[in-house]
């Protein structure tokens, strides 16, 4: 079992989506259901932009449902990026000009929350020492 794991926008995009990556997403949130992975952390620019990227690409009522659980789902807790988050987000983004801002709120909910456990399909995390990244479960 997993304690607790971030999971990225791309899984949670891929589950509404089809596609290669479609299968390997719902082998990681039926882990979920199935309590093999504990607890799940989101910063609110992977809400965003899991949101987003669902209602320019499919519809309001596909966004809207992945907004509502990602929100409403009590083993699933939004990080709200603060100040000191934001601060440290400068910097690794600074630092790892191929990372995005919403790339570097998982490293900084990683170190901040002692998580080690990253489900992403980019293979950019591949650099960072900090956590696994899985991309199934």
């Amino acid at each position: 079992m997993i304690k607790d794991a971030i999971i990225d926008s791309g899984i949670w995009i891929a589950s509404r989506i089809e596609g290669t990556e479609n299968k390997k997403s719902e082998f990681i949130l039926k882990a979920f259901s199935e309590n093999k992975i504990n607890k799940i952390y989101i910063t609110n620019y992977i809400l965003l932009e899991s949101v987003n990227f669902l209602l320019r690409k499919k519809h309001f009522d596909i966004a809207l449902e992945i907004y509502n659980y990602l929100t409403n789902t009590d083993r699933i807790e939004v990080v709200y990026v603060d100040d000191s988050m934001s601060i440290r987000i400068k910097e690794l983004f600074e630092k790892y000009k191929d990372l995005s801002v919403t790339d570097c709120s998982m490293i900084v909910l990683a170190e901040d929350y002692d998580i080690k456990y990253l489900f992403s399909f980019d293979s950019d995390f591949e650099k960072i020492r900090s956590f696994i990244r899985k991309e199934t479960f």
